[in-house]
């Protein structure tokens, strides 16, 4: 799986300190052996993951064939505007689109692995 993804996070394309990500938790019947369902990511993306919506949350989302889109997920607490997203910071990502999902969603740095 690590080999699949050439050594590299599939989120941000470092090559530092992998962890496999299961894109369905083991807790929810995730399996440690569905590849398509298995994704690279660094330590700092992989802890993304799990991040408060208030702070932005990586939510990456499985396409089949070992490929996945991956988005930073924010969600205002009530009545407040969404403050910044870090936008995989560590790596220095620049190709950055923002896309509103209703009123107090905003998904920031939407995009997919495929060729």
């Amino acid at each position: 799986m690590l080999a699949r993804a050439g050594w590299r996070c599939q989120a941000c394309r470092v090559r530092r300190r992998l962890d496999v990500h299961h894109v369905v938790k083991r807790s929810q019947g995730g399996s440690d052996f569905d590849l398509d369902l298995l994704v690279a990511l660094c330590r700092w993306c992989h802890d993304q993951t799990d991040a408060p919506y208030e702070r932005g949350r990586l939510v990456v989302t499985a396409l089949g064939a070992g490929q996945f889109t991956f988005e930073v997920v924010q969600q205002a607490a009530r009545g407040t505007s969404p403050a910044p997203v870090p936008i995989f910071a560590h790596a220095g990502k620049t190709d950055t689109r923002d896309v509103v999902r209703g009123p107090d969603w905003t998904t920031v740095n939407g995009q997919s692995d495929a060729p």
